[in-house]
């Protein structure tokens, strides 16, 4: 398990305080992707958490509210799309949140796949920065989505 937390610094815009955003939550075993889109999130001055593991995601996201999720397709234990699902499916806690796949998997039943299963949009890798944080410009910006008819208000991941 991997968790990282971009360096606190107001200058950065990383600080998580009182007061301060939800950071986003970066989901990749690759610990080259990872730190490289936490230093471009970090850059656009999005407070920034890396984690690699399915279930540790899943865990932090009970304990911790999040502005927006950006995963790999395919991670450890859990696969990001069980993730993804897991996250969707509690939009009464989580009305806001939206997710972005990154994948370097370019097969269109991926991308059916990760749509269906709930995450907003997919990227494919190789990624440019700025095609990155445009998307999660447009994501951030997206209103609340309602509960699904059904939704339990007490339920929890």
């Amino acid at each position: 398990m991997m968790t990282i937390e971009a360096a606190a610094t107001t200058d950065r815009g990383t600080s998580t305080g009182p007061g301060r955003p939800p950071p986003v939550l970066v989901i990749d075993d690759d610990p080259v992707g990872s730190a490289t889109t936490v230093a471009w999130l970090v850059d656009a001055r999005y407070p920034t958490v890396a984690e690699s593991d399915g279930d540790a995601v899943l865990r932090l996201v009970r304990a911790r509210a999040m502005r927006l999720v950006v995963s790999e397709l395919y991670i450890p234990c859990a696969e990001g799309l069980c993730v993804v699902t897991a996250l969707k499916q509690d939009r009464t806690r989580l009305p806001r949140l939206r997710i972005l796949v990154q994948t370097r998997h370019i097969g269109a039943d991926d991308d059916a796949w990760a749509l269906a299963t709930g995450c907003d949009a997919v990227l494919h890798k190789p990624t440019l920065a700025a095609a990155l944080i445009r998307e999660v410009q447009r994501l951030d910006g997206l209103e609340p989505l309602e509960p699904a008819h059904g939704d339990d208000p007490g339920s929890r991941l």
